[in-house]
């Protein structure tokens, strides 16, 4: 399970703006899925990641991308310097009976020069099938 932000930005370095679409995956889990995030925040502590707890029942990792992704998402969606942009991933458990459903979310996280950050979402099939097997190896089950 640690492996898996690691490939994520790998993914994403292959990609350029345009292939940004919806993203979320969602699995189920029978009692609250601690495995999970204790592996997220163990997979987000390199160079470049921040690891938050925005709640209780929400994990997340952010991190810089290579600098001809950063750029690309900057001059594309009209970011700024002072603030790079980052991936991020997402996870949210839901107490959903039986047990807690938990769902994800990719995107890039881009500041803008004014307002709030832009949120671009992101998706590759491959990046769903390495959730669906870190779903598995966490103790859930994936759900379409």
């Amino acid at each position: 399970m640690k492996a898996l932000i690691g490939p994520l930005i790998l993914l994403l370095g292959a990609c350029t703006p345009q292939d940004v679409g919806p993203a979320s995956g969602k699995a189920r889990f029978s009692v609250f899925p601690e495995a999970l995030f204790e592996a997220v925040r163990a997979s987000c502590a390199g160079p470049g990641q921040d690891f938050r707890l925005p709640s209780p029942n929400t994990a997340e990792c952010r991190e810089l991308m290579s600098p001809p992704v950063t750029a690309a998402f900057i001059l594309d969606y009209g970011g700024t310097t002072e603030a790079l942009p980052r991936m991020v991933i997402r996870f949210s458990a839901e107490r959903n009976a039986p047990g807690y459903l938990v769902r994800n979310d990719i995107y890039i996280d881009i500041p803008q020069k004014a307002g709030a950050p832009r949120q671009v979402p992101f998706v590759d099939a491959e990046l769903r099938r390495r959730l669906d097997a870190f779903y598995l190896s966490a103790g859930g089950v994936p759900e379409p």
